[in-house]
């Protein structure tokens, strides 16, 4: 667990292995009712790793749907340990609103028959999805909330929008620090801009099952999309280094005002699948 700094940077330790993975063959999830739409398909994971946080509710309900309603932090029977841990030392948070920011870059992305890809560690296609923790009035069935669906690669975000897919351009750059084994990741999302300057450490686990999200997210033309994710990465290692949060919109000052940020562990190898239905 980190403690809530004034400034924008923020050392992260040890990040225990909270996502369960396996290197099996991937396969599509049954989807049961509506439209069928496009389905994203990613190829080796390289690597893909999230920030969870904390953000106030009037931030969440920008996104929110009819018949949808945001998930307390208090309530979620599936928080995540360090967050839980940061409410129960500061309970006036427990009415805030669990999210994350997860970057998966990859060898190649696949969508409706064309394959994006880079030659190069550093022209790697990237996604990123933010959401914040939601669940279905009635039946109480947990999506959480799309709030920015991100993407890096060139003609990713034509090939996305032909499919009715709103996805928002972001910048990377993936480089060595000098001196140093550290790796410096630098992603520019909108107005936030995040630096990642750290390395993997201790030894890589072998992960065992699939990690499954379900996310409500709006398209183009009006579109709602209901997303259903799979990921199976092969490997996941712990990571240390130190996290630098510029920028004033929407998910800087969310990231800022966070009292805790948890970053970590790291993916490798494997894929995932995103299969859209409205």
């Amino acid at each position: 667990m980190f403690p809530r700094l004034s400034e924008s940077r923020l050392k992260l330790g040890l990040a225990a292995a909270v996502w369960c993975a396996a290197p099996a063959p991937l396969v599509a999830q049954e989807q049961s009712d509506g439209r069928a739409g496009p389905v994203w398909t990613l190829e080796g994971l390289s690597p893909g790793q999230c920030v969870r946080f904390l953000v106030d509710p009037s931030i969440g309900r920008r996104g929110l749907y009819e018949k949808m309603r945001l998930l307390p932090a208090g309530q979620d029977e599936s928080l995540h340990p360090a967050l839980r841990s940061a409410i129960e030392g500061q309970p006036e948070f427990a009415t805030w609103i669990p999210s994350s920011l997860c970057l998966f870059y990859s060898d190649a992305v696949s969508l409706s028959g064309r394959r994006f890809g880079g030659k190069g560690p550093r022209k790697r296609p990237m996604i990123g999805i933010w959401a914040v923790a939601a669940t279905e009035q009635g039946s109480g069935a947990r999506r959480d909330i799309l709030l920015d669906f991100v993407g890096v690669g060139s003609g990713l975000s034509q090939a996305a929008a032909n499919a009715k897919v709103k996805l928002s351009e972001a910048q990377s750059s993936v480089s060595k620090v000098p001196g140093s084994d550290n790796d410096l990741y630098e992603v520019k999302i909108g107005n936030t801009r995040l630096i990642w300057n750290g390395r993997p450490v201790g030894d890589s686990t072998q992960v065992e099952q699939p990690i499954q999200e379900s996310w409500l997210g709006k398209g183009t033309s009006g579109t709602v999309w209901r997303i259903e994710a799979t990921f199976k990465p092969e490997w996941s290692r712990a990571m240390v280094g130190m996290l630098s949060i510029e920028g004033k919109d929407d998910l800087a000052k969310a990231l800022k005002a966070s009292p805790i940020r948890f970053v970590g562990p790291v993916y490798r190898g494997g894929g995932g699948r995103l299969r859209f239905s409205r």
